[in-house]
């Protein structure tokens, strides 16, 4: 593993999974090969693609997969110095279906897997400390020790002035009871400064009526962004300003995995500019059409876009962003 660097531009804290995933077909069959994902290791991952330096905080068995994952990160440029190996968990497993359009659907294999025992202990104030962003998901919430690693991590990037970046990410099947992952989802909104959620878990967080009353429900004083991810529909950004609404780019969907990371990635990358919040139409129109690029190809890493492709796939098409002052 890469030796410590100071002055990250995103720490990412959360499960690391290998996704086993449609490859190819032989007499009518899917072989699976193994694919290296998990939602906050995928972030770091797109991160990385578009110049950012990011470090993973996390945990994985030590085995073939935990070791694959880590190689995986390292290749695309992610420090891997944070992520522990244990010898008593194996790392998170999920099998991965498509639909013909591309659309995925997960059956997870996560019995006490080793993301869920990140330890208290391996959170550093002093590492927690020289990230800009702090961005995670609500997963490591399900379980005490990675819960009480994760609120660690988040009380000190609060303590420091550090934003929190959050992406609740909903896996049902991988909660004990449902009411304590939407109460999860609340908790991390309210200390985010950065959030996206899409349009399903936004309506499942117990908001009714429409997406802008739904929003207004969630929004504290502390929230600079808040994303609505609608899939091919594009998404909705919430500023204190105003909304900005992004039509959907068109291309052609092999594998939907990634996707919302793509577009969480390009959003983070974006912020870090200081002129971010001059240019929220540019900003929400990129992460959109990352998260477009990220559907043509198949994997949560693999698939993350480059600044290159992001800006060509702007230039090819003619995707409006509009604009709407809060009233």
């Amino acid at each position: 593993m890469s030796r410590l660097q100071s002055n990250w531009d995103v720490i990412c804290l959360g499960e690391l999974f290998i996704d086993l995933v449609p490859h190819t077909k032989v007499d009518g069959q899917w072989l699976y090969a193994p694919s290296p994902g998990g939602a906050p290791g995928n972030v770091a991952v797109g991160l990385a693609r578009l110049g950012r330096k990011a470090l993973m905080v996390s945990r994985v068995g030590e085995e073939a997969f935990g070791r694959l994952l880590v190689s995986a990160l390292e290749r695309h440029g992610v420090d891997t110095s944070a992520v522990a190996y244990s010898q008593d968990e194996k790392t998170g497993l999920s099998v991965v279906t498509l639909t013909p359009h591309g659309d995925r659907a997960f059956m997870f294999y996560h019995d006490h897997p080793a993301d869920l025992h990140i330890d208290p202990e391996d959170i550093l104030p002093a590492v927690i400390r020289q990230g800009r962003i702090l961005h995670v998901g609500v997963l490591p919430l399900s379980a005490p020790q990675s819960a009480a690693a994760q609120r660690k991590a988040m009380d000190i990037a609060r303590e420091a002035g550090i934003p929190i970046s959050c992406d609740v990410n909903f896996r049902p099947n991988l909660w004990p009871d449902l009411r304590g992952m939407l109460e999860a989802g609340r908790f991390l909104i309210s200390r985010s400064a950065i959030v996206k959620v899409s349009e399903d878990e936004l309506f499942s967080l117990g908001s009714a009526g429409t997406m802008d009353e739904a929003v207004k429900a969630l929004w504290h004083e502390g929230l600079r962004i808040f994303s609505v991810t609608r899939g091919a529909g594009g998404a909705v950004l919430y500023a204190p300003l105003g909304k900005y609404a992004c039509q959907g780019f068109n291309v052609n969907a092999i594998d939907t995995t990634g996707a919302g990371d793509a577009y969480a990635a390009s959003i983070l990358s974006g912020v870090l500019d200081e002129a971010a919040d001059a240019r929220l139409e540019q900003l929400v129109l990129s992460a959109c059409a990352a998260g477009a690029l990220a559907t043509t190809k198949k994997g949560g890493m693999e698939s993350q876009p480059n600044a290159a492709d992001i800006t060509d796939l702007i230039h090819r098409q003619n995707v409006a962003v509009s604009f709407q002052p809060r009233s």
